[in-house]
């Protein structure tokens, strides 16, 4: 699995997922599974680079993700920003598109932050 990642600025990130076959459930669309992972990781880079200077370390506690149509054959890319960053939780919004501009996700997470 092929993954870049871009610091738009502190607390937002875009995340691009490579797409390759190995990736498709049994119908030819990508698996639900790789939205979640890619929704997990661009959130925490997001977090990370918010908390970057202050050496605490986020790590996912929760997520939701709400799938809205389905991609084949395409890259997907997370767009992830930090809408909370408080001293205890971070909450980060995250929007997975398919390279041709399709939304096909959005989700949420909180992120618990350790010292």
């Amino acid at each position: 699995m092929k993954k870049s990642l871009e610091v738009i600025e502190p607390g937002r990130v875009k995340v691009r997922l490579s797409y390759f076959k190995d990736l498709d459930q049994a119908m030819g669309m990508l698996h639900g599974g790789v939205y979640a992972a890619l929704l997990d990781t661009a959130s925490y880079y997001a977090a990370v680079s918010a908390y970057q200077t202050s050496g605490k370390l986020p790590l996912t506690q929760e997520y939701k993700i709400n799938l809205l149509t389905s991609v084949s054959g395409e890259d997907l890319v997370a767009d992830s920003r930090v809408v909370k960053s408080g001293k205890r939780v971070a909450v980060v919004e995250t929007k997975i598109h398919s390279d041709s501009g399709k939304l096909a996700a959005v989700g949420l997470t909180s992120l618990i932050i350790r010292s």
